[in-house]
Order: C-alpha cells, then sequence, then structure tokens
C-alpha cells in the first residue's frame, strides 16, 4: 500500500481507538493494531505518539479548510465565508464530509495527550477568524454567529448535547440566516 494509504489508514485507525475507548487507550501498539500494522510499520510513518497526534491535528485543519474554501466559493456572497465556517463545521450527517468523529477525536487526543499540540490548529484558526473579518458582513455579528457555532460543536464534542435535535437544527438555520440579515 502506498504512504499516503497506509498514513490515512492509520489516521483513521488511531481516531476510531480514541472514539471507542478514549485518549488513554491511544498507544502505539493499540493504534497499530488497529490499522492492521505492526508497531515497526506504524513507527516507519509516525515515530512517536506525539507526531501522530499532531498529524491527527493536521488532517482536522486541512479537512476543515478544504470545506470551507469549497463551500464559500459555491456561495461567493456576503457572509459566504462565515455560511462556509458554519457548512464546515456541521456538515450533512451522514454525508462524506460528516467529519464529526475525526475532529472529535483528534481535538481530544490532543487535548488529552498534550493542549500545545494544538498550537497549529490554533494558529489557521486564527487565519479563519482573519478571513471572517473581510467577509462582507457586519465583523461583529460574523464573530457571533462563528462563537456560537463553536459553542455548539464543543457542546457536542464534550458529549453534553444540552440541544435537542430539532432545537439544534433550528438554532444553524438561525445562524446561516443571519449572515443574511434576516
Amino acid at each position: 500500500m502506498s504512504t499516503p494509504d497506509t498514513k490515512t489508514r492509520i489516521l483513521a485507525a488511531a481516531e476510531q481507538v480514541v472514539l471507542e475507548r478514549g485518549v488513554p487507550a491511544l498507544t502505539l501498539d493499540a493504534v497499530a493494531e488497529a490499522a492492521g500494522l505492526s508497531k515497526g510499520g506504524l513507527i516507519y510513518h509516525f515515530e512517536s505518539k506525539e507526531a501522530l497526534i499532531r498529524a491527527m491535528i493536521a488532517r482536522i485543519g486541512a479537512c476543515m479548510q478544504d470545506r470551507m474554501d469549497k463551500l464559500n466559493a459555491a456561495d461567493g456572497g456576503a457572509g459566504g465565508w462565515t455560511r462556509a465556517y458554519l457548512g464546515a463545521a456541521f456538515p450533512p450527517p451522514g454525508t462524506p464530509d460528516d467529519q464529526d468523529a475525526m475532529r472529535e477525536a483528534a481535538l481530544i487526543a490532543a487535548l488529552g495527550y498534550d493542549p500545545a499540540l494544538l498550537a497549529p490548529y490554533a494558529a489557521q484558526y486564527a487565519g479563519w477568524v482573519g478571513q471572517q473579518r473581510t467577509d462582507g458582513i457586519d465583523p461583529v455579528l460574523a464573530a457571533i454567529v462563528r462563537l456560537a457555532a463553536d459553542g455548539l460543536w464543543l457542546n457536542e464534542v464534550f458529549g453534553i448535547r444540552a440541544v435537542d435535535p430539532a432545537d439544534r437544527a433550528a438554532v444553524l438555520q438561525r445562524l446561516r440566516d443571519m449572515t443574511r440579515g434576516a
């Protein structure tokens, strides 16, 4: 199997381990087993647990950026970037773009192992905030929408789920409407 395919398989296995067994179970041995590799095969691609978690974080950042770019290009209007952020953070369930589990696993792993590993993602996020300021809508309104979305997303990541599915859909629609001046 080619290196990119193997790396993708390893990252998916690491995400699966975190989601199914929790951060303490994220060991190189557990990931190698879940990926169907020897530990040496895993270490060939990721020399340490820290390197693996860094790659998990990089993958979520790249995935979010790709989705936002595509959604923003398709939208093209004022507030399009903010709507793209909402769409990337909350893709329709069951679609190929539904990366919630992947993002949750990576962030939980980073927070549980070493919060400093989130620094590259934080820098990328700061770039997204910069893009938002020039989105063609009131920057404060755009920030309110983004921060509300972040709160809802974190609510789900940490399993609080204080919002029922119908209210969740209504909240997301209202946030989208706010970016259009409705």
